[in-house]
């Protein structure tokens, strides 16, 4: 098996997400693969900016607004793409999940803070949102699919916002679950189970984690981290406009 991670920025839009797709479609004629995706990028800064207004008493409804906006354009392009994708299922999870959302923050201004667990549990709707968007994409392209939950198989020691996973007794998981060589595997990034079940986080960024996990759980063959840009710059060339790209990053 080989484990693929995508990141925010390479989810951000329709035309990137295909072309994820599409390296994965690649990828699983040559190895079984599994993918752990990101949430698109801006998604889990928003809904952190959500948490916190909300923990302030601020209106966060024109976040909420740009987070469905997001997904919906995402919908919008991947149907347009594909016809027969099922644009009514997608619709109504994305409208289930941001409704929820919507619930839990009316809880927060209530208390005027946001309790860990229910932040975890806001923080990790856009990963599970990329896993329901691009299961569906796959699914109208023919493939046999299983999507792995990190809360059943990813043990995890640590608080609900900076969780470690062990790896020992999650191998003992997934050995107990069996995995079929017949299909693509699904991956939400940056969340695992506490001892409850309950949704823990990784520590922000820690999708890259996440699959480095389960790679060893399930003893790929390797774990490769994809990413948008040519390769290893200077800094980041998203705040330096004269960023380079190191021609030998590890002299």
């Amino acid at each position: 098996m080989r484990v693929l991670k995508f990141g925010g920025s390479s989810l951000a839009d329709a035309e990137r997400f295909l072309r994820v797709a599409d390296i994965a479609v690649n990828t699983h004629g040559q190895s079984q693969v599994a993918l752990v995706l990101s949430a698109p990028a801006k998604v889990t800064n928003h809904l952190v900016a959500l948490v916190e207004q909300t923990s302030r008493g601020m209106d966060a409804s024109p976040t909420l607004f740009e987070i469905n906006g997001i997904f919906s354009r995402l919908l919008a392009g991947l149907k347009a793409a594909y016809p027969a994708l099922d644009e009514k299922a997608l619709q109504t999870r994305l409208t289930k999940e941001l409704d929820q959302v919507e619930r839990l923050m009316q809880g927060i201004r209530l208390l005027g803070q946001c309790p860990d667990n229910v932040q975890a549990h806001i923080l990790s709707r856009g990963e599970n949102l990329s896993i329901a968007f691009m299961h569906e994409l796959l699914r109208v392209r023919g493939l046999e699919l299983d999507v792995i939950v990190p809360e059943q198989l990813l043990v995890t020691d640590g608080g609900h916002l900076e969780a470690h996973v062990d790896i020992e007794a999650s191998r003992v998981r997934f050995a107990a679950k069996g995995l079929r060589s017949d299909c693509l595997y699904l991956m939400p990034g940056f969340t695992g189970g506490s001892d409850k079940g309950e949704t823990v986080l990784l520590g922000r960024n820690g999708s890259d984690y996440s699959a480095a996990v389960l790679a060893a759980c399930v003893d790929a063959e390797c774990c490769e981290i994809w990413t948008d840009v040519e390769g290893c710059y200077n800094c980041d060339p998203r705040l330096v406009p004269d960023a380079y790209l190191l021609k030998n990053p590890l002299l």
